[in-house]
């Protein structure tokens, strides 16, 4: 017998009270913030292959864009937070992850303006303590500078960071390709000395994490494409 598939409510609560550090350009306590999100997550998600977790929280964290109707793609993302927080004590914020900022223009007849989120996304993204990067080539100057502001701090950060190189295209249960873009984020950290911890999303009547085994520094950066190759690990650890 099939279970259905899981259907988280939207966290209202956690959601609304972010009004604050949005309009006032502040950060928002991760930590309590994703273990509120997760403790709201019934069943509770499941996790597997924690050992593979690293002694430093200096890697990247990447993952399979996992959302569809009923589960949003802010419920993978705290639950992964969730347990780099309790594995890493006392960091704040537990993880910054790099969001795909690639909104749609809106077309009004033959006119088109930017995305309202355009304008909202950054600043959700720096209350959650997160990078807003475009990706695909949508705006060139801010994405170098947005890759500027990441490098610097990885230079001296001791944070992990975690990006879902699929953005808006991956859906629950289909894994697609990267963004262009990701592929060149995964070799500058590369350079910068980040290992990657590939996390397969998947659900079987709850939600599955299952964390895989480092790719080292030197394997991202002799891969054709790193992006690909961490989604190709990703595929097989989402795979039930």
């Amino acid at each position: 017998m099939v279970a259905p598939p899981l259907r988280y409510p939207v966290p209202w609560r956690e959601v609304a009270g972010l009004w604050r550090p949005i309009v006032f350009h502040q950060r928002c306590n991760l930590r309590e913030f994703t273990a509120s999100v997760v403790a709201r997550m019934d069943p509770h998600p499941l996790c597997f292959g924690l050992e593979h977790l690293p002694p430093s929280p200096r890697f990247l964290v990447v993952a399979n864009h996992f959302q569809r109707k009923g589960l949003w793609i802010l419920h993978p993302a705290s639950a992964i937070s969730d347990v780099l927080a309790r594995r890493y004590a006392g960091l704040q914020p537990p993880t910054r992850w790099i969001v795909t900022a690639n909104w749609p223009r809106w077309r009004l007849g033959p006119i088109q303006i930017p995305s309202p989120g355009d304008i909202l996304l950054p600043r959700v993204a720096h209350a959650l303590w997160c990078y807003a990067v475009p990706f695909a080539g949508t705006d060139p100057r801010r994405t170098a500078r947005a890759f500027r502001e990441l490098l610097r701090d990885a230079s001296h950060g001791a944070v992990p960071l975690g990006v879902f190189p699929e953005g808006v295209a991956g859906t629950a249960g289909r894994i697609t390709e990267p963004l262009p873009g990701v592929d060149r984020l995964i070799s500058l950290l590369a350079k910068a000395d980040y290992p990657l911890i590939p996390v397969g999303i998947a659900e079987a009547g709850r939600f599955i994490l299952r964390f895989g085994e480092a790719i080292p520094p030197r394997d991202l950066l002799s891969a054709p494409n790193s992006a690909a190759l961490a989604l190709e690990r990703v595929r097989r650890l989402a795979t039930p």
